[in-house]
């Protein structure tokens, strides 16, 4: 009887073993096959300037320059942008003494906000296709700032604009975008 229990016990887990590898196999050998279509965003965005063409020269009075910068969302060349984004401005000189000489003219303080970091922050989400708002709208030198030795070299002078872009898409509001890319 004994014999007989253990060749019961035997012929159930062996039967439980071979239902079991079968069960299993189908399971690790079965598949789908599906194509993952993944859309990459494109996030565009460009420096738009006006600029006189021969830039005007200051010379030893007080002197003013148009000059008018924005950002837009979308290739200059006609190529649209698929995200709405938010945007940040930086100026910097060629020559940071003679920069110390230059204002700004006519800022947008509505739409943009200078913070402590050298950015001007544009507030509203720049939708696809749409441009910002003018940074400003043309710069002065202010000569009595201006060392004289300094004169010589205003012809190669720049005033060189940086901006960046990140996507506004899950974020409230600009200062949240943009504190999540500081992390």
């Amino acid at each position: 009887m004994k014999n007989r229990k253990k060749l019961a016990v035997a012929c159930a887990a062996t039967l439980g073993f071979i239902l079991g590898i079968g069960g299993t196999n189908a399971y690790l050998t079965s598949y789908d096959q599906v194509v993952n279509v993944v859309g990459v965003g494109k996030n565009t965005t460009n420096i738009v300037e006006e600029f006189p063409t021969p830039s005007p020269l200051p010379g030893d009075e007080d002197s003013e320059l148009p000059k008018t910068v924005w950002v837009a969302n979308g290739n200059v060349q006609g190529e649209e942008a698929s995200v709405d984004c938010y945007v940040r401005v930086s100026l910097g000189y060629s020559n940071s003494d003679i920069g110390r000489a230059v204002t700004l003219k006519q800022i947008d303080r509505t739409n943009w906000v200078e913070a402590d970091d050298g950015f001007y922050y544009y507030k509203k989400v720049l939708r696809e296709g749409e441009k910002t708002t003018p940074l400003f709208s043309g710069i002065s030198e202010d000569s009595s700032k201006l060392e004289k030795t300094y004169l010589d070299q205003i012809d190669a002078f720049e005033v060189q604009v940086y901006e960046e872009s990140v996507q506004a898409a899950g974020f409230e509001d600009y200062r949240s975008a943009w504190e999540f890319y500081r992390t």
